[in-house]
């Protein structure tokens, strides 16, 4: 059963509501990641003893979990900076809009008063906005949006070099790697397959 080990307890981590922030804490900690708290910090947080803490680093953190907390730690200022920036994008389109409706009340005001000079004015004005907007929309059209690419990261083409070396000193290794690259659904290409 996961989550067991040795004594056939059921993992307290494991089981705890806040698994997935204890989970990301311990590897924070271990990554060295700025402000993370301490093992002790975070046991006292969930309630935990610090050893409890300690173990599960110990026998339960893979390293496929600090991988994918690395990864998201990468991510996420960049994801912030794209809400922002969205964000921003549709500030100023409010904005434009707004100033149109103002526009529009002063010109129905002006016509109203039989001030057809200003109404005038206030027309090209309501123009320029409406040309202003335009522009606006054409260029932020879209939302901005950030992929990651795997294939260009430096610790991808690091490890493809480390690859193929271990391919070139033991060339019956070469269709194993490429076998379980294949069930993993990790691309090969012919470049790679040659390793």
């Amino acid at each position: 059963m996961a989550g067991n080990k040795g004594s056939g307890r059921p993992n307290t981590i494991l089981n705890h509501p806040d698994k997935n922030s204890i989970i990301r804490s311990i590897i924070e900690r271990e990554l060295g990641v700025p402000g993370a708290p301490s093992f002790a910090k975070t046991a006292k947080r969930v309630g935990l003893n610090p050893a409890t803490i300690d173990r599960f680093r110990k026998d339960h953190i893979t390293e496929e979990m600090r991988r994918h907390v690395a990864g998201q730690i990468k991510i996420e200022p960049i994801d912030e900076t794209t809400q922002f920036l969205n964000q921003e994008r549709l500030d100023v389109g409010s904005s434009y809009e707004s100033l149109a409706r103002r526009v529009e009340k002063l010109i129905t005001k002006a016509e109203e008063a039989g001030d057809d000079g200003f109404a005038l004015a206030a027309m090209d004005g309501l123009r320029k906005v409406l040309k202003d907007i335009a522009t606006m929309h054409g260029k932020m059209a879209t939302s901005l949006s950030v992929s990651v690419t795997l294939a260009e990261s430096p610790e991808w083409v690091t490890m493809k070099s480390i690859l193929r070396a271990v391919c070139d000193e033991v060339p019956e290794a070469q269709p194993v790697l490429l076998k379980h690259m294949r069930q993993h659904v990790l691309s090969v290409t012919k470049e790679e397959a040659v390793l």
